[in-house]
């Protein structure tokens, strides 16, 4: 599993090198991990991350004290519209009742990009099943009231923009996505 988690964060980092944003807003940030990878990779961008997790954002703060971090919501609205070259939103959208308002407001913070992911049905679920975890759910996290295929996943993203792309990296899937 280590092995599968470091390709996909490889595959996050590489999409966000190759963009060479100068202000990353990372919405649901976690405790950092994102974070201290990209600000290894591009030690010159100016990092925002928000998370609904008072706890996680203490934990970011503790190991990146060089970053800023604060408590949000993804739903929450932007103190400026378009302030970001490169906005992220991994693992997120699968957790919220509406994931249209969801891609709309992280579309809000960029003037650049978006770099999206959701977990990959029903592989994601499988691999959760033969894990041993979340059984009695057949692998669905309690957490997740969304389920995404690459096919839903971009019409998604083609509800709020008109330039996306959709690409797997298993058991993911990842959107890269430009404000209409």
């Amino acid at each position: 599993m280590r092995g599968i988690i470091e390709r996909f964060l490889e595959e996050i980092r590489r999409s966000a090198v190759a963009l060479n944003p100068e202000r990353i807003v990372d919405l649901g940030c976690g405790e950092g991990i994102v974070a201290g990878m990209l600000k290894a990779s591009l030690p010159n961008a100016d990092y925002l991350g928000l998370d609904i997790s008072s706890e996680a954002v203490e934990v970011a703060r503790s190991l990146h004290p060089d970053l800023t971090f604060r408590v949000g919501s993804v739903l929450d609205p932007p103190e400026e519209r378009g302030i970001a070259d490169l906005t992220l939103c991994l693992e997120v959208v699968e957790h919220l009742d509406d994931a249209d308002a969801a891609v709309a407001r992280v579309l809000e913070w960029t003037s650049g990009h978006a770099l999206i992911s959701v977990p990959w049905e029903p592989w994601f679920r499988m691999g959760n099943f033969l894990r041993g975890r979340h059984v009695r759910a057949w692998g669905n996290h309690p957490e997740h009231v969304q389920h995404f295929g690459p096919r839903s996943f971009s019409a998604l993203l083609a509800r709020h923009t008109d330039s996306h792309r959709v690409w797997t990296c298993f058991p993911w899937i990842i959107g890269l996505a430009r404000p209409s």
